[in-house]
């Protein structure tokens, strides 16, 4: 049954995702550039932060915990609430929304147009040049390059067993068995259902998108307002509310140890 539940219900990440390079490139560079933002003193790199590859943990400008970005390429619904179904659009919301860069089409376009560099670029990629749909294209496709394949956990799913120690595989016997899956399945495990969450900062019940466990390691601090910097404690407020406290110490910390074989290899476009 073990077996039988891993197959039907989670995808390996075996490759990196196909995406243009030169426009990969070239949406990194607008990732980081704060010129892009109304008042020009944030980027996109403000809250998905690079040097922490791409968590989403940096500098908060809002309640919320920004996402991280890897994997993201591989969801069929964004935003928080999941409502948008393309990565292209999100990336229009984050772009001029007001809680985020809050810029317009046109400024980003004179932004762009003022930097030699920038202009040339697009020329050279694109026929029409510097456009907004180019510049999310562009975006789009450094996204695209975040994919991290090959963890630990992607290997035992393909089918090497030797990939999770046996303490590794007990703590994912009991992931299924506690029923994480029920939220967290698929090729990222999460990121592509919603469920109602207690939020207690506004203190009522809301519709969420359920957040990848890939590289959960990695991108701390956890839940949707952030109000939890470690994995073992995030682990353990999950026992404790949602699970009424069912499962015991050791078992927690076997699930730890699994959720520690998510990560998986760094994005190549980070090294460029």
């Amino acid at each position: 049954m073990f077996a039988q539940i891993k197959d039907e219900i989670f995808i390996p990440i075996t490759q990196q995702q196909p995406y243009n390079r030169q426009k990969a490139a070239l949406g990194k560079e607008l990732f980081i550039d704060k010129r892009l933002s109304k008042d020009k003193t944030i980027s996109c790199e403000t809250c998905h932060n690079l040097e922490i590859k791409a968590t989403g943990t940096s500098d908060k400008i809002t309640k919320d915990n920004p996402p991280t970005l890897l994997n993201v390429s591989l969801n069929f619904i964004f935003s928080k609430k999941g409502e948008i179904k393309n990565l292209s659009e999100q990336i229009k919301k984050s772009l001029t929304s007001d809680k985020e860069l809050n810029t317009q089409e046109s400024f980003i376009i004179s932004q762009i147009n003022k930097n030699p560099k920038y202009e040339a670029k697009f020329k050279n990629i694109y026929k029409d040049g510097v456009t907004f749909e180019n510049s999310v294209d562009a975006l789009t496709e450094f996204i695209k390059a975040l994919n991290t394949p090959l963890s630990r956990f992607d290997k035992f799913l393909a089918g090497d067993k030797t990939a999770l120690s046996e303490d590794e595989q007990k703590g994912f016997e009991a992931f299924i068995k506690y029923g994480c899956t029920s939220c967290h399945n698929g090729i990222n495990l999460g990121g592509n259902i919603i469920s109602v969450m207690k939020n207690e900062i506004i203190n009522t019940n809301e519709i969420l998108k359920v957040p990848t466990l890939r590289n959960i390691s990695l991108t701390k601090p956890y839940f949707h307002d952030g109000r939890v910097n470690e994995l073992r404690d995030a682990i353990e407020m999950i026992r404790s509310r949602i699970h009424s406290g069912k499962h015991d110490e050791k078992e927690c910390e076997l699930i730890y140890k699994f959720l520690l074989t998510l990560e998986g290899n760094t994005p190549e476009i980070l090294y460029e």
